[in-house]
């Protein structure tokens, strides 16, 4: 009785939510990764791996892959990509906060706790940015697209040795000058050429690039983090054990406010992404337990944002998506088509494709409770969203019938009953059709309600954790 009463119960609430993502919620990449030693209160200028995954602020090649391919009897008829600008500079407002470092940095006492090299690296800190460095797209950012396109030509010779022509590669960026340097920077690696006109800016008519209807902010610093799941993690027990541990590094007898603590996070994971290969200061004040708590955090704001807890996240992406699967749709019955299409943009307009592919999703809702519980978790924004992260996905035409392959930061990703890699084109089309066919749910109008169900959207999520509880 108790499983049919649990039975009857999903049935009941979730029948309506019911999504056709199956089959590709398996990625299992993240949990591949080698994990980095905790460098505990070691000195963090010596230690040999430093922890890298600083969520959104993670620098794309500590976790991208090397999967691009064309499979055996195959080529490639149309690459289509989503990708996020290349790693920035902060925000206008903080890079001005950044600058209370400066009288923080102060305040280490004889009582420290951490090595003498880390303390004078601490206090030789300083700033050189300015407000005219806002959000703009850093040296390192331009390497990252760089790079890709670089890589993407070599792989696919047959589609980029052909010459630029507004029929032959379609771009579209986002209004921001990040991404509009971002896509530039990867038109010129790709065509060793500068675009003759600006390369088109998406409209605000646009479901499949313009999120704004959705309320949908960037990829910024300003956001605002304080609400629910993520306020309560920022307020519990894991945190404040962070703020007690870095006040204490510092010879503190009182602890730092968790801003202040956010300050010196903020300039880690930034010269972190700025330059690879340098050791910041500020990292020395954490422990690697504490940056994954803190990494959290991040996740838990865009899984309530853009991803698979918010009752409106996969479903932002069915435009951008079916603008995917009509274009393979139109290869696949023998129609010509661009040979590739290329769109820049921000956090929400990668993380959207995600969702809606059903790419990083769990069974267990990430909570402010269940840290310790999600230490394997598949939505983690380091692995997905990393600065210059993508979506690309390749249309081939094959011996034995069409292809396709998704890729996530350039690693391949599992599709269909069969988790293959390299897939046949019909039953992805079928699985993607009851999705992205219906004109009248696969648009962005359903946000006019987005003020409802977000107030409902946590009592959703965490009922169904409730049921899964007590029906395991």
């Amino acid at each position: 009785m108790l499983v049919t009463g649990c039975l009857f119960t999903i049935a009941l609430v979730f029948g309506t939510l019911v999504t056709f993502t199956t089959g590709l919620t398996d990625w299992q990449h993240i949990s591949s990764f080698k994990q980095q030693t905790d460098y505990g209160r070691m000195c963090y200028r010596t230690v040999q791996n430093p922890y890298v995954y600083f969520g959104t602020k993670t620098t794309y090649g500590a976790v991208a892959g090397n999967d691009l391919q064309t499979p055996p009897d195959c080529r490639p008829l149309q690459v289509w990509m989503v990708s996020r600008h290349g790693t920035r500079y902060p925000s206008k407002k903080k890079i001005e906060e950044l600058k209370k470092l400066n009288e923080l940095k102060t305040m280490i006492t004889a009582e420290s706790t951490m090595c003498p090299e880390d303390i004078v690296a601490i206090k030789n800190w300083n700033t050189n940015l300015t407000k005219d460095d806002h959000y703009m797209l850093q040296r390192q950012g331009v390497e990252e697209l760089k790079s890709l396109a670089v890589r993407l030509k070599r792989q696919f010779p047959q589609l980029f040795n052909n010459p630029y022509t507004e029929n032959n590669f379609k771009f579209l960026t986002s209004h921001k000058q990040r991404a509009k340097d971002s896509a530039t920077v990867f038109y010129q690696t790709i065509f060793n050429r500068n675009p003759e006109n600006e390369l088109p800016i998406v409209q605000t008519s646009d479901d499949r690039f313009y999120l704004y209807k959705c309320k949908q902010g960037e990829d910024d610093d300003d956001d605002t983090k304080g609400q629910g799941e993520v306020k309560k993690f920022e307020d519990g027990p894991l945190v404040r054990s962070v703020v007690s541990r870095v006040s204490m590094a510092m010879g503190l007898k009182q602890n730092l406010s968790y801003e202040n603590v956010s300050l010196m996070l903020e300039s880690c994971k930034y010269e972190k992404a700025w330059y690879i290969q340098s050791r910041p200061p500020w990292c020395a004040v954490f422990t690697q337990y504490d940056l994954e708590i803190l990494e959290y955090i991040e996740d838990l704001k865009y899984y309530y944002a853009n991803g698979y807890g918010n009752s409106i996240g996969e479903s932002m992406g069915c435009p951008i998506v079916k603008d995917l699967i009509d274009n393979f749709k139109n290869l696949a019955r023998g129609k010509n088509g661009p040979l590739g299409l290329f769109y820049f943009g921000h956090s929400p307009n990668v993380l959207s494709v995600v969702a809606r592919l059903g790419i990083g999703k769990d069974n267990t809702p990430l909570l402010s409770t269940n840290f310790e519980q999600m230490k394997t978790r598949k939505w983690r924004t380091s692995f997905i969203d990393p600065f210059a992260s993508n979506v690309i996905a390749v249309f081939y035409k094959c011996r034995d019938g069409n292809k396709a392959m998704i890729f996530l930061n350039e690693h391949s990703i599992p599709m269909g009953k069969d988790d293959c890699r390299s897939c046949p084109w019909e039953p992805i089309e079928a699985q993607f059709n009851a999705i992205t066919s219906n004109n009248q749910t696969c648009n962005l109008d359903m946000c006019k309600n987005s003020a409802i169900l977000s107030s409902i959207n946590l009592v959703v999520v965490i009922f169904a954790y409730v049921i899964h509880e007590l029906c395991i």
